[in-house]
């Protein structure tokens, strides 16, 4: 089977679409991203530090050292995947660059979800819209998500120039997400048939 990567912004469908690939096709290992940088937080007994001090988790996750951290445990679970069942690497931290240096694309389809378009209220309703618990940007008020806001907005901007710099694809999923998904699904589950 050929793994799939997924990166992209917050609130693109990365989860989501990730999620929807393993309930159609239980097969595929699923990897989310946040699970690696909560098991590296905890292992240094810092959890309640990071979750206090939003800014410094960002920066950590965002950096370089992780981002290579993520990708070298995406690769040995590929080279430990003797059965062929197939990785599913879900990830918001990933910078186009770091990604083509360290993925093969000849096994591995990689794309990136973004919100095209959107300026910075846009993708604040967004969270304000359909935020659940589960969703560490809960609650948050509304000016404190505003200034995460500006750091998504910069960061699909740089998304929408870089992927395809690097030969990655770029879906905007602003506007009929379901469909888009579904359709997504579809066309990454055929490559692997």
């Amino acid at each position: 089977m050929k793994n799939i990567l997924i990166m992209g912004i917050g609130r693109a469908g990365k989860t989501t679409l990730s999620n929807m690939i393993k309930d159609k096709c239980n097969s595929f290992n699923l990897i989310h991203s946040d699970s690696l940088k909560w098991a590296m937080i905890r292992a240094k007994n810092q959890e309640k530090y990071y979750r206090e001090n939003v800014d410094i988790q960002k920066d950590f996750e965002h950096g370089e050292y992780f981002q290579r951290t993520l990708l070298e445990y995406f690769n040995s679970q590929i080279r430990k995947d003797t059965k062929n069942y197939g990785i599913v690497l879900e990830s918001g931290q990933l910078h186009p660059k770091i990604v083509k240096e360290m993925v093969d694309f000849n096994n591995t389809t990689v794309i990136c979800l973004g919100l095209g378009n959107f300026n910075i209220d846009q993708m604040v309703e967004l969270c304000l819209k359909y935020d659940t618990q589960e969703d560490w940007t809960y609650g948050l008020e509304k000016d404190y998500l505003r200034k995460h806001a500006e750091d998504w907005y910069n960061c699909n901007e740089m998304l929408k120039k870089e992927c395809p710099k690097y030969g990655i694809k770029y879906i905007d999923t602003s506007v009929n997400r379901k469909d888009i998904l579904e359709k997504l699904m579809e066309e990454l589950l055929e490559i692997n048939k």
